[in-house]
């Protein structure tokens, strides 16, 4: 019975000629439970034979050992399991039923990581693919198919991150409402954080927060903004904040009891310098550990930031006053240069001969409106040469085509 497993799918049950899939896949079912395959009712029902399948699911992927031959044998069984399932999902029209009956066959694939987990991811994403239209049934299978792949292991848990460009859309196409939304994130941000994914758990915690702008009530989202805001300042890689400062569910931190201190220390890495941070911290430095803060990364992120700031209001800065502002003797004045040329802060040259920093560019650490409308400005000061480019060439080649024809006419004329 075994090898005409894999055979099974869309075969037209209800034809003479053909045997019955539901009969003939209880029978197999019955053979490894070490049951009398005969005593199953010829005319069993999809329902009842879908029933046998969830009751034995573990004793069928057992029998997937390591032999590539038992693997496709076992994924032939699945194959009709989930064609058993489509045919009873037909008979329940019903979304409500069909989310009940989804529900209850994730539970029984979910109940082992160790046995067997691509098998029965494979499984899930099929009954994902079966379901359609049905964006509640959808949304349940998806949410189970990234908890199963985080709890089973990073291998199986990069197999579904690799999907996750395409979620927006998705969540789109299931219609599914903010609250349900906001779950699959932090399930998301949380599987990550596990398996190592820092940066892309950040991207997702930071779009958990996005979900949250213009509302009121935001005290659901204190905790994960308060994560959001620590993540950012120990990140090595992020040197502007004024994208965090614009989160709604990061302001109301500001004047929160427990995480107020939290939205200080991004104003402090926002717009301050090395000597704001080390006045907040010589008053909060067990708060600022409590966070998980290292004092030291903290200093050496305030050092760069507190340069930025001397280059965006000067185009030279001598040794001296570098050396003050970050609190370094002159001679290490260089190696904080080139730490911010290599982090790509700013755009400089040391001139040795002068003891001068000369600036050519320096990114900005909030870009105010100021910016913009200096930004914008220039924009529309380029746009209007290139309209005055674009005239002096078309009057050229105007003024050449009049003296073509001038000189077409003179020739024939003298004809």
């Amino acid at each position: 019975h075994a090898s005409v497993m894999a055979n099974f799918l869309h075969l037209p049950a209800d034809e003479p000629g053909f045997f019955d899939p539901a009969l003939e896949f209880s029978r197999y079912v019955y053979l490894l439970i070490g049951q009398d395959p005969g005593a199953i009712d010829e005319k069993i029902s999809d329902q009842k034979a879908f029933d046998l399948a969830l009751e034995n699911l573990d004793q069928i992927f057992s029998q997937a050992g390591d032999k590539e031959k038992d693997k496709e044998t076992v994924e032939g069984a699945l194959n009709v399991v989930c064609w058993l399932f489509q045919r009873v999902l037909e008979n329940n029209t019903a979304p409500a039923e069909a989310v009940t009956l989804v529900d209850k066959f994730l539970q029984r694939l979910r109940s082992d990581v160790s046995l067997h987990p691509l098998l029965r991811l494979k499984t899930m994403s099929t009954i994902y693919n079966i379901l359609g239209g049905n964006g509640t049934a959808r949304y349940n299978t998806f949410m189970a198919i990234v908890e199963y792949a985080a709890a089973a292991g990073r291998e199986q848990f990069a197999l579904v991150t690799s999907q996750l460009t395409e979620l927006d859309n998705m969540l789109a196409e299931w219609g599914t409402d903010i609250h349900k939304t906001r779950s699959l994130y932090k399930v998301i941000f949380d599987s990550m954080a596990k398996h190592d994914s820092k940066d892309k758990a950040h991207q997702f915690r930071i779009k958990f927060l996005e979900s949250f702008q213009g509302e009121r009530g935001l005290d659901e989202a204190k905790e994960q903004a308060n994560i959001a805001v620590v993540e950012a300042i120990s990140d090595p890689k992020i040197y502007q904040y004024d994208t965090y400062l614009e989160l709604d569910a990061i302001r109301a931190l500001e004047n929160d009891g427990k995480y107020g201190k939290t939205f200080s220390l991004l104003q402090l890495f926002s717009h301050d310098n090395l000597e704001g941070f080390n006045q907040f911290y010589g008053s909060n430095s067990s708060y600022v550990e409590s966070l998980g803060l290292k004092k030291e990364e903290c200093v050496l992120k305030m050092r760069l930031l507190t340069l930025c700031s001397l280059a965006s209001n000067s185009k030279e800065i001598g040794y001296s006053e570098i050396a003050k502002n970050l609190q370094i003797q002159e001679a290490e004045v260089e190696s904080w240069a080139i730490k911010a040329i290599t982090a790509e802060l700013m755009d400089a040259k040391m001139d040795q001969l002068n003891k001068v920093l000369v600036i050519n560019h320096c990114k900005d650490r909030i870009f105010t409106k100021a910016k913009w409308t200096e930004l914008r400005s220039k924009l529309v000061g380029w746009k209007d040469r290139i309209k005055q480019l674009m005239m002096v060439l078309e009057n050229a080649k105007m003024q050449q085509q009049q003296q073509q024809m001038m000189q077409i006419q003179a020739q024939m004329q003298s004809m």
